[in-house]
């Protein structure tokens, strides 16, 4: 029983000071995610994507990486996007490069696990975003492969108002509103909705998951060797890339929420390479996400996803590997 108690007082300091040691990155996580979700309209941005039916697949890149949009976010908008003539090219381009960045978790990984993962991961989600629009928009050209492939009827979606389907997303954040600012006002700070915001999705979301994956990162550290870490994940292991990438296909964690379990893998011996596949797959094709997104689109088209993420993962955690080792 003693050691149990020790146990868990260890795990209790230990999410505390990890908290305590990360608080300037974590208060900008959260500030830059309250502001992003106040005064970034959502339906604002969906509109614009649906005004440009031939928007190009990078600037459905550009948007996919640089928004504030969690799965469910990505899900609204692409549903609005296919309820339009868009091809699906772009439609596929933001799907795979919206879950995997956000400004936030860019400060956030800056942060605690370094610029260059934090660059890579940048970097490796306008890759795959581009590779899974340009590969999308061949296959649809030459091939009958995504004919029908979506569940949606236009008709019954507009007069519904298109709503997403139900997921286990938890972002409960307060939608934000047009902000209209006329020649030579003043800007008005919204603290309330920004305290809204902080409290919902900075505190109960991106610290509260913090904290958990602290303790599993702890249990990890304290009940798993660390030979056996390296073994699995070192860079120098040929499997440890795609394992770690089909490691994180079904587990349902944020990229700023894995950030602690990253960071103690790392310290026990994984590779850059690996930890970046699993921050890849993890957040775009966790079980929740693919039964959300299966509900408004088939089953070849679900496929293809999947493997655009997964094959996307890996590829980037090898050339992140090869990168890391050129630069020693």
């Amino acid at each position: 029983m003693q050691i149990v108690q020790q146990f868990l007082s260890d795990l209790v300091m230990t999410v505390i000071g990890s908290l305590v040691h990360n608080w300037l990155a974590l208060s900008l996580a959260v500030v830059i995610s309250a502001v992003m979700r106040v005064y970034v309209n959502g339906e604002k941005l969906k509109g614009m994507l649906l005004r440009r039916p031939h928007v190009s697949i990078l600037g459905a890149v550009v948007l996919g990486a640089l928004t504030p949009l969690c799965a469910c976010g990505t899900t609204a908008v692409v549903i609005g996007m296919l309820t339009t003539t868009l091809p699906w090219g772009p439609i596929m381009a933001f799907l795979t490069s919206s879950p995997l960045m956000s400004p936030e978790g860019f400060v956030l990984d800056a942060g605690i696990l370094g610029m260059t993962f934090a660059a890579a991961l940048a970097v490796s989600s306008v890759l795959i975003g581009l590779g899974s629009g340009y590969a999308t928009s061949v296959i649809e050209k030459r091939t009958s492969f995504l004919m029908n492939q979506t569940r949606l009827r236009e008709r019954s979606l507009a007069a519904a108002g298109a709503p997403a389907p139900a997921t286990a997303c938890t972002c409960s954040a307060p939608a934000a509103t047009v902000v209209v600012m006329p020649h030579g006002t003043s800007f008005r700070i919204r603290w309330r909705e920004l305290g809204q915001a902080a409290l919902s999705v900075g505190l109960k979301q991106i610290v509260l998951f913090f904290a958990l994956f602290v303790a599993v990162g702890f249990v990890i550290d304290r009940l798993v060797p660390s030979s056996i870490i390296v073994a699995l994940f070192s860079a120098r292991t040929i499997f440890a890339v795609p394992l770690a990438a089909l490691v994180g296909l079904p587990l349902y964690v944020t990229g700023e929420a894995a950030v602690p379990l990253i960071q103690t893998l790392l310290k026990a011996g994984a590779g850059g390479g690996a930890m970046l596949a699993f921050m890849i797959t993890g957040p775009a094709t966790s079980a929740w996400v693919i039964a959300g997104v299966s509900t408004f689109m088939k089953r070849r088209v679900v496929s293809l996803y999947v493997a655009f993420i997964l094959v996307g993962g890996i590829a980037c955690g090898y050339l992140f590997d090869l990168l890391l080792a050129l630069t020693r």
